[in-house]
């Protein structure tokens, strides 16, 4: 009888099919998946020997070749994010280079876009973080703009387009969210005018969004909607372990979702009841940490993290175990608020919960900003507004109202 767990391999990758496996095991993945992934490496590696390619010459273009091939013969696994694992895996180990994982762009904006990234990232020194979101709000232009053509003609770019993206982009979005746009925006069209696309600077036909700090109040949840929040976490389950320990990383101690992300195992000192937070322009801040978010660390730890070799706090649940990004920190609030029956929210809005909360047990704004770790008191300064007892002292009575 044919043991159908085996996965038979011949070629430059056979060598590698046991190192392969296990590491794939090693990164969360359950055996029949890794299984299926071993079989779309045996097909890599028949095709590269039927090539009479090395594993060195493995590249973008030859990457793209194999799966026009396999899309031919396979119903399934015929995509570049199929083979990203194997590629990932490879490429670790020292035997090819990144730019082989990364299929090379093929229409006009693709190429603009790509180059643009680099610009950003060599030229202009931005985080990563700066770079992936200015070249979205680009593509989100030229999407806007050219539609999907592969044609795309940028000398008629006008004035009046890029204001009415500017418009656009104020309807769909908040004020602040807008402001982001419109930077992103300047960045780029700077970018084309340097660079020949775009006869004239573009630039001065975005308009200023208009927008000023502390006019609205910080919206919060109730006392009784975060027990809600926590109640609806199943721990008796991995996943609702982890987001309980989310959740009160938000509820209570007021990070940002890329606070949270960010959290490695060694931020936690146990010992002394600390945790070291890294925040906003490479500051880092110890707090002190809560017995509650302790016992909810500990149980997520004990027994329900998986185990891999990632120095992340939290992880994905899901193989491959990577970090929890920020995205997926604000996509977690927004699922569990769903399961609560809440209003979906997202996780800031956490974060303004427990300055509230803070507010009401009577801290003060000084102490708020410590927690927060507000660079400037005007932040905090808004808070200010929900303190409806302290307000009352300062309210002048009603002209003609009773005495």
């Amino acid at each position: 009888m044919v043991d159908r767990t085996v996965v038979h391999f011949s070629g430059p990758l056979a060598a590698h099919s046991e190192a392969l496996r296990r590491a794939l095991l090693a990164r969360g993945y359950a055996p029949t998946s890794a299984n299926n992934l071993l079989r779309l490496a045996a097909h890599l590696s028949r095709w590269l020997q039927a090539q009479a390619l090395g594993i060195e010459q493995l590249s973008a273009e030859r990457i793209a070749e194999f799966l026009a091939v396999r899309r031919e013969r396979c119903s399934h696994f015929f995509t570049e994010r199929s083979l990203t694992p194997i590629l990932l895996y490879f490429e670790n180990a020292g035997l090819l280079s990144q730019s082989a994982i990364v299929v090379s762009p093929s229409g006009v904006a693709d190429r603009l876009l790509s180059a643009y990234t680099q610009y950003l990232q060599r030229e202009r020194c931005l985080t990563a973080g700066c770079v992936q979101h200015y070249s979205a709000i680009a593509r989100q232009f030229l999407r806007w703009r050219f539609g999907e053509d592969q044609v795309i003609d940028f000398a008629s770019l006008t004035a009046s387009e890029v204001t009415s993206f500017a418009l656009y982009a104020s309807v769909r979005y908040s004020i602040g969210t807008t402001k982001l746009v419109v930077t992103a925006l300047r960045s780029f069209l700077r970018y084309m005018y340097l660079q020949g696309k775009v006869p004239v600077d573009l630039r001065g036909a975005l308009p200023a969004i208009a927008g000023w700090r502390l006019t609205g109040l910080p919206k919060a949840l109730t006392a009784s909607q975060v027990n809600r929040l926590l109640r609806a976490c199943d721990r008796r389950r991995h996943v609702g372990r982890r987001d309980h320990a989310v959740l009160l990383l938000l509820t209570r101690l007021g990070l940002r979702a890329g606070e949270v992300s960010a959290l490695e195992l060694e931020d936690v000192d146990w010992r002394h009841g600390e945790i070291l937070v890294h925040g906003k322009g490479k500051r880092k801040d110890r707090l002190p940490l809560p017995r509650e978010v302790g016992a909810a660390l500990a149980s997520y730890l004990r027994l329900g993290r998986p185990s891999v070799c990632s120095r992340r706090l939290l992880l994905c649940m899901r193989a491959p175990h990577g970090p929890l990004n920020p995205t997926a920190v604000t996509a977690l609030v927004r699922r569990v608020c769903v399961h609560a029956d809440l209003p979906v929210v997202g996780a800031h809005r956490l974060r303004h919960t427990a300055a509230t909360e803070m507010l009401r047990a009577g801290s003060s704004l000084d102490e708020i900003a410590q927690v927060l770790r507000h660079r400037s008191h005007d932040t905090t300064a808004i808070y200010a507004k929900v303190d409806r007892t302290a307000l009352r002292t300062l309210a002048w009575p009603w002209p003609g109202g009773a005495s």
